[in-house]
């Protein structure tokens, strides 16, 4: 039988770039990893070059390393739920998936917020997730806050997997199933928050990133942390 082969925990460990536009703060030390949006990129405080809604989203990518079909591959991360965000606020996990990046599936926190980033007392807070010619689907979730819940998103030979994981209990809350339309592999993970201004400035915490790959029998020496990642993390 195959195993699962965890590739890294470490956030140092992984190369990261920016994903439409760069938040102002994004560290990491150890397995915690902070994303942080200020006014600066607010959208009526961007350039020109940057001004379309499209930049509102703002995050940082890495790379799985993953070259060829790796169905039965897995990614998940854990993000803490914070009572101090405002209306407005997005939060999210965002994987694109080949061959050719066909599936774009996300889990995202959002608060007090519609898809098209309004915001009012009727609009949903809670996880919500997305896959490619769907959109968004709210799930019906109740989740306390100042809490940690472990994201996860997988890939198989026909479907892509959502689960929600209850960090403190190891318990899952919430899974989902969708056709992969024939994506072959996890090729990037992404952190995003949303910066359109409404939300204000605010921060999100990650922690405990995970790569996970199931590889063929006879493959498992060919992993490994250094093979996969591409190297030490960029500033």
């Amino acid at each position: 039988m195959a195993a699962s082969v965890a590739v890294a925990t470490s956030a140092n460990a992984f190369v990261w770039t920016p994903d439409r536009y760069a938040p102002d703060v994004f560290t990491t030390a150890g397995s915690n990893i902070t994303l942080g949006l200020r006014a600066s990129g607010f959208q009526a405080n961007r350039n020109a070059s940057f001004s379309s809604s499209f930049y509102n989203y703002q995050g940082m990518a890495t790379s799985t390393g993953f070259a060829g079909a790796e169905t039965g591959s897995s990614v998940s991360i854990e993000m803490y739920v914070d009572d101090s965000w405002s209306n407005g606020t997005r939060a999210g996990f965002w994987t694109t998936m080949g061959n050719g990046n066909l599936t774009f599936p996300i889990i995202e926190y959002t608060k007090g917020t519609s898809t098209g980033g309004t915001v009012g007392a009727s609009e949903f807070t809670g996880f919500r997730w997305w896959q490619s010619g769907i959109g968004w689907t709210q799930t019906n979730l109740s989740v306390a806050t100042n809490a940690w819940y472990k994201m996860t998103i997988g890939l198989t030979a026909s479907l892509v997997t959502f689960e929600i994981t209850d960090a403190a209990t190891s318990t899952s809350i919430f899974s989902a199933t969708v056709g992969n339309l024939g994506a072959e592999r996890i090729d990037n993970v992404i952190l995003n928050g949303h910066n359109q201004g409404i939300a204000g400035e605010y921060d999100i915490q990650y922690r405990n990133l995970e790569v996970n790959a199931i590889p063929a029998p006879g493959a498992l020496a060919l992993l490994g942390v250094g093979g996969l990642l591409g190297g030490r993390r960029r500033r």
